[in-house]
């Protein structure tokens, strides 16, 4: 998911940025994300994503994630047969960051609520303690363009025929 919220970029994660020896010398220095990154979607390709996964939080399933500080959010909701297991993959304009509940034992977790909260309630309080800016967005790339279309037929619109904005 942080390859969609980084325009299509992959960083290829590391389980630390630096080892030093006894000395105070470095050993290992990975503090530059560059030498870690390759491309492997069109910036178009990751903003539409990036845009579908923003309507899952603002009119969709995981609604419960919208940070009440304001601070834009993305992102996917999953479960498991019986509710085994409950993920929620989220975004921000300034993290990315994933959840899971769940047991060894397969038992149902019967509230499929509780992770989008403790989700929502950690990002919103990273946000609050770094002053993060509510109107940051991710931001649209060159090449993307609206259309206007029928929302009945879902083709261009006819007299009398309500609309919606899609993009292309």
């Amino acid at each position: 998911y942080a390859t969609f919220a980084n325009a299509g970029v992959y960083t290829k994660p590391v389980f630390y940025t630096k080892v030093v020896d006894h000395d105070g010398n470095v050993v290992i220095d990975y503090t530059d994300p560059a030498s870690r990154q390759r491309r492997v979607f069109k910036e178009t390709t990751a903003w539409l994503m990036m845009e579908a996964l923003r309507t899952t939080v603002s009119n969709g399933i995981a609604w419960a994630c919208r940070l009440p500080c304001g601070v834009t959010t993305a992102g996917k909701t999953g479960t498991t047969s019986s509710n085994y297991d409950l993920w929620f993959c989220g975004m921000t304009p300034y993290y990315t960051a994933s959840i899971w509940m769940g047991y060894d034992s397969n038992m149902s977790m019967s509230d499929g609520t509780t992770h989008k909260y403790m989700w929502r309630d950690i990002m919103d309080q990273i946000a609050v303690m770094e002053n993060q800016d509510p109107a940051a967005d991710f931001e649209r790339p060159a090449g993307i363009t609206t259309i206007s279309l029928c929302q009945i037929t879902g083709k261009l619109p006819i007299d009398g025929c309500p609309t919606l904005t899609d993009y292309r």
